[in-house]
């Protein structure tokens, strides 16, 4: 071999060695869980982060099918954020065992969880729990379907093929079910909610949720389920769905406040001692660059946005006189049961969306367009028990909420309770407690 020949393969190897060097020592952010936050929403959130901190070089790669490394580099020093697509379930479990630094999850952790985690510190904690998005389902019809609402009860039915006909529930004619082949968003969200462990009737398959909607589109007679991120067209038209309350339709507003019962949150969950590095993510996805990338991503950001007067409202006269010439801001804050149980014990009184959703009530206030005006405060309790203990509850909680805000410099108009009289689920039902027992915010 020449002289010049041996320089040159030094060199190389030199190069090679250089670089498997800087892999190596590269920090990472592991962020592991769903599939669904991984394929396209975390990915996007962090190519924004990388960016508005600082750094450059940022690119993409694709090591394994579930597997992504976004790779950036900032004064010389190398980052991989590494994002694993498994499952919420695994997600948690690698935090627990120290190989994720962030666990993605499409819902909270359940109690069996909760215990393998004790050492991971307050998971219902805002310094660990990170509602990043919304996300749901939305169950279509055709326009010309005279139906206008189900049950999720009923909803089984259709799903199951014990009802075949839509005369069951008002409508006619023989029901056609269509639905997109394999896993998905939406059918995982109508698995847990819905199905309740029944196996679905047979269906016309669909590769997309596109394809579902045309068909639905063609058809009087068909329902299908798709994402909320699906649009669906003026051919077709959603269903208000019930599971035990008010049936209530996939409006922004609806969804947003999660008065919807098909709406999700997408949560981000880490450890007390997470990096420094894994933390400015969590929260860097809470602020208004985080959540602006959240909405191009195509996912439903937590972000406050202006609201609006609902075209009908549902509820006692009080309520109805109070907030009628008001517009509501499309939220709803829930409360911190313990994260753990409903034993009603509230461990820090707000859950984590609340405790940022009113730093964003105060921050929308303080916009000069909103100068000047005023808030009406309205909470309501869950229906078990007495009317009165659901009463009191309520006004206790609407209360609470605005002295919270008035402590802030707020104007407060009125604070009002109005008991068990809007239910959003079935009292005794699993988490309806929480969903039920709300505060609303409207606007004069």
């Amino acid at each position: 071999m020449s002289r010049i020949a041996g320089w040159l393969v030094a060199m190389v190897l030199s190069v090679a060695a250089s670089a498997a060097h800087a892999q190596v020592d590269a920090e990472r952010v592991r962020i592991h869980g769903s599939q669904t936050m991984a394929a396209r929403l975390v990915p996007a959130v962090a190519e924004s982060w990388l960016h508005d901190i600082g750094y450059q070089d940022i690119r993409r790669t694709q090591p394994s099918p579930t597997l992504t490394e976004i790779h950036a580099q900032r004064d010389g020093m190398p980052l991989i954020v590494e994002i694993q697509a498994s499952s919420s379930a695994q997600g948690f479990q690698d935090v627990v065992d120290g190989n994720a630094h962030i666990a993605m999850m499409t819902r909270r952790p359940n109690a069996e969880e909760l215990d393998a985690g004790w050492q991971l510190g307050d998971l219902a904690s805002h310094d660990q729990e990170f509602a990043m998005a919304l996300d749901g389902a939305a169950v279509v019809v055709h326009r010309d379907n005279p139906l206008a609402q189900l049950g999720f009860a009923q909803l089984r039915r259709v799903l199951t093929g014990q009802a075949r006909d839509w005369r069951e529930f008002g409508g006619r004619g023989a029901i056609h079910l269509h639905m997109v082949a394999g896993a998905n968003s939406a059918r995982d969200l109508i698995d847990e909610r819905v199905m309740q462990g029944s196996p679905y009737a047979p269906a016309s398959l669909h590769a997309d949720g596109e394809s579902l909607v045309r068909s639905i589109a063609k058809d009087p007679n068909a329902i299908g389920f798709v994402t909320l991120r699906q649009p669906w067209g003026a051919s077709v038209r959603p269903l208000a769905l019930s599971d035990g309350g008010r049936a209530v339709a996939p409006t922004r507003l609806a969804v947003q406040s999660e008065d919807y019962p098909l709406t999700r949150r997408f949560h981000l969950y880490g450890s007390q001692m997470m990096g420094a590095l894994s933390r400015s993510f969590a929260l860097y996805t809470m602020g208004q660059r985080g959540q602006d990338a959240v909405a191009r991503a195509g996912h439903f950001a937590v972000t406050l946005r202006p609201g609006y007067a609902p075209p009908t409202l549902v509820g006692p006269k009080d309520y109805r006189d109070l907030v009628g010439k008001a517009t509501r801001l499309p939220l709803s804050l829930r409360f911190n049961l313990t994260g753990n149980n409903e034993s009603g014990v509230a461990a820090s009184v707000y859950d984590s969306r609340a405790v940022r959703d009113i730093d964003r009530i105060v921050a929308f206030m303080q916009l000069p367009v909103n100068r000047g005006r005023r808030l009406l405060v309205v909470g309501f309790a869950d229906t078990a028990g007495s009317s009165v203990a659901a009463t009191m509850t309520s006004n206790d909680r609407a209360d609470l909420v605005a002295h919270e805000l008035m402590a802030r410099g707020l104007p407060v108009l009125h604070a009002r309770g109005v008991g068990a009289q809007v239910p959003l689920a079935a009292a005794g039902a699993s988490g309806a407690r929480y969903r039920n027992e709300r505060v609303e915010i409207w606007m004069l």
